[in-house]
């Protein structure tokens, strides 16, 4: 039986952590948005109408979290260089996306799809062009590698996750990383000082640290079952 476990480890791993669903929806870095595009086919080109028709979409996905982060009359005023340096290449604020639904009329191709969009990059262009102001008072996250022992299923595995994801204070972000028996390795971006996320782990009251295995920006843990 065990032979299977880290087949289905991982596939409940990717399920579990995928950006369409689940922690990464919640994060206030990254949102996901329901937008429709449409281009013209000319020259009977289908496949080129249907690219146009999928840039449009993403692009109008990138002007909806622009709209939400700067004022109404900021874009009327600054609409070119926005367009300039911001929409120009929305390619690059797209994390992934899923075609709903497509069609054509005429000589036209639309399509409606449903993108994740990389709302943070989009805030620090929009911040260097003198848009937005800079956040202040916003703590910056700091990078850390935690492995977590003591899993013995997938069941575990999931509850570790929604355990770090609701339980410890401070967790913006985790990445999976290693996956073995009995073992998982993840990489976290958290808010404050490693000193009081491991304070958290501990008042969570799932977690054990082991001393002997820490540095500034490592953690390794036992998961308490």
């Amino acid at each position: 039986m065990k032979r299977f476990f880290p087949i289905i480890f991982l596939l409940v791993a990717w399920l579990y952590l995928s950006p369409s669903v689940g922690f990464a929806q919640h994060n206030k870095d990254i949102q996901t948005v329901n937008a429709e595009g449409a281009g013209l086919i000319v020259n009977d080109d289908l496949a080129s109408g249907r690219n146009s028709a999928i840039h449009n979409a993403l692009q109008k996905a990138v002007e909806h979290v622009v709209v939400t982060l700067i004022p109404p009359k900021t874009i009327v005023k600054k609409s070119q260089v926005i367009s300039d340096r911001i929409y120009a290449k929305c390619n690059e604020y797209i994390h992934d996306y899923k075609i709903i639904s497509e069609k054509q009329i005429q000589a036209v191709y639309s399509v409606n799809i449903r993108a994740t969009v990389f709302v943070s990059s989009i805030k620090n262009d929009l911040q260097t062009m003198g848009l937005i102001n800079v956040e202040k008072d916003r703590v910056p996250a700091t990078a850390i590698a935690i492995t977590v022992r003591g899993i013995k299923n997938c069941t575990d595995y999931v509850k570790v996750l929604e355990l770090i994801k609701t339980k410890v204070i401070g967790v913006s972000n985790f990445y999976q990383r290693r996956f073995e028996w009995g073992m998982a390795r993840l990489d976290l971006d958290i808010q404050g000082t490693v000193q009081s996320f491991k304070e958290e782990l501990i008042k969570s009251g799932h977690f054990s640290l082991d001393i002997s295995l820490m540095d500034q920006n490592y953690i390794e843990v036992t998961y308490l079952q």
